[in-house]
């Protein structure tokens, strides 16, 4: 809801290439992990290829929840740790993990668990800012505080492919597809 136009398109711009990276499918389980306030998942069901799937949503912010649980009736929410899932292993088909990692300590804890839930074949959908030019664009915009305090990891496609120790499927430079050094973040979609 940025009262910013090049914020708002960033962020559609984001939602759109994590849904068109989404297989098509019927009966997905679809997992949104570190889902805020539902905008990924909204996105996913509005699409018609994904009717039958199920969705589900998990974050540590009840506040939010709630609006996801407004905006979002048919998925299944939980208030949950993503370093200590409530599911089976091998559950879903796909986990979508969207500007989350970057705010979490324990960051590998939480990567584990993904893969733990994450069926064989199933695909694993990341975002995560490139932190140096995003300090750069938060400055030009007059976004403050320019550094994102709550930022406390900072990773590359290169560090993400091995953090996963997955195989990497794609690499999309947000939002404008332009070289690493002056994206804002990287889309990575890996299978398991």
């Amino acid at each position: 809801h940025s009262k910013n136009p090049l914020v708002r398109y960033a962020h559609i711009d984001r939602l759109h290439k994590i849904v068109s990276q989404l297989p098509e499918g019927k009966n997905l389980k679809i997992l949104d992990a570190g889902c805020g306030e539902g905008h990924l998942i909204q996105e996913m069901h509005d699409h018609t290829i994904f009717l039958n799937c199920e969705f589900y949503g998990a974050d540590v912010t009840e506040v939010a929840l709630e609006k996801t649980r407004e905006r979002c009736p048919y998925a299944k929410i939980y208030n949950a740790d993503l370093a200590q899932l409530d599911f089976p292993d091998d559950f879903f088909d796909v986990v979508v993990c969207t500007e989350v990692l970057e705010h979490i300590k324990h960051y590998q804890k939480v990567v584990d668990e993904i893969k733990r839930v994450l069926k064989k074949d199933g695909y694993f959908i990341i975002t995560f800012p490139n932190e140096i030019p995003w300090t750069i664009a938060r400055f030009l915009l007059g976004r403050r505080p320019v550094k994102v305090s709550d930022h406390i990891n900072s990773f590359y496609p290169r560090t993400m492919k091995r953090l996963t120790d997955m195989k990497e499927e794609k690499l999309i430079k947000l939002p404008f597809n332009l070289p690493l050094f002056a994206s804002l973040g990287s889309l990575m979609k890996f299978k398991k």
